[in-house]
């Protein structure tokens, strides 16, 4: 179950790479970093947005 950024293979890589800065918004960067801290309930909650705006700042050079 994707129920924290450390269990979800899917996120994980990018959740690193947002929370870092990579090339994103602070926007983006805040909330990356709100869910490499989350609760499952809230990381849980959180998942949908982090996949769209993966979808919306993919990882330079990763895949998205």
């Amino acid at each position: 179950m994707n129920d924290s950024a450390n269990n979800d293979p899917e996120m994980r890589d990018w959740l690193r790479w947002a929370s870092e800065g990579g090339n994103t918004a602070m926007f983006v960067r805040t909330v990356a970093e709100a869910a490499r801290m989350a609760c499952s309930p809230d990381y849980v909650l959180l998942r949908p947005v982090l996949l769209e705006l993966k979808r919306r700042y993919p990882e330079a050079g990763g895949t998205a």
